[in-house]
């Protein structure tokens, strides 16, 4: 898939186009105030279930096995759901401004995902993901931002636990100055291959754009370390530190 060279051209193509952030985050971290928050209600059926939406904690289910969130952005999320002796489960939502939403997590508490299509055989699906990346790509490079993003969510639900395929989601984004939907995506990438420096890269550079210097620097520093042979990592955290002490400064005066 060829992340590197696409995160690469990207972070040229984007500074390039110098254009400002938005801020629809999670928790009330940084809202725009234009959108009234949604409402999330996650149903695993047992108590005690850990969620989070885009890592941050929201909670365990309680004893009548759901737990409601409040004050969620609108706009697209992941919900992990982790019940006692079980495997994580995610969800992904998308919710609209006011929007009640009900997540049915009964599957994580059974040891078994969310509704998914199957290919045949492992070969199959491969060459199949590989395809759709493909054609993915040549939709966005060709500006068809929204059918390049339809194709790859299609690609997540044969493998949502593919962490290439929420990084070439966040390329997608980040191509189109879509920061905060970039920023789920990276992190979800992030979640799925924690040493992929590719995956940290974008995740950084979304919440550069975003104004969360603090976040970027230590997803910058990580960088370093995953890869200290690549320079370019650490000329865009001296940037960004500059940035921070410049922002700090103005704010003393």
């Amino acid at each position: 898939m060829n992340a590197r060279a696409h995160i690469g051209f990207l972070l040229v193509f984007v500074f390039a186009a110098g254009t400002s952030a938005s801020g629809k985050w999670f928790g009330g971290k940084k809202r725009s105030g234009q959108d009234a928050p949604a409402a999330v209600s996650v149903n695993a059926g047992v108590a005690g279930c850990k969620v989070d939406i885009d890592g941050d904690a929201a909670g365990n289910t309680g004893a009548d096995g759901t737990l409601r969130v409040k004050d969620v952005d609108p706009g697209d999320h992941y919900v992990h759901v982790l019940c006692p002796g079980q495997r994580e489960a995610s969800y992904f939502i998308s919710p609209d401004p006011h929007q009640q939403m009900d997540v049915d997590a009964s599957a994580a508490a059974t040891n078994s995902q969310q509704p998914q299509t199957t290919l045949l055989n492992p070969a199959a699906s491969e060459m199949e993901l590989r395809r759709m990346v493909s054609e993915a790509d040549q939709l966005r490079s060709s500006g068809q931002s929204k059918e390049a993003v339809e194709l790859l969510r299609k690609a997540t639900l044969l493998d949502p636990r593919n962490g290439d395929l929420h990084r070439e989601l966040g390329i997608t984004f980040l191509m189109f100055h879509e920061w905060e939907r970039a920023r789920v995506e990276m992190l979800e990438a992030v979640r799925r291959e924690p040493e992929n420096v590719d995956a940290h890269s974008g995740l950084a550079y979304a919440l550069e754009k975003l104004g969360d210097l603090d976040a970027a620097l230590k997803e910058y520093r990580l960088c370093t370390q995953l890869d200290p042979h690549d320079t370019s990592y650490r000329d865009h955290y001296v940037q960004v530190l500059g940035e921070l002490y410049s922002e700090k400064a103005q704010k003393k005066h």
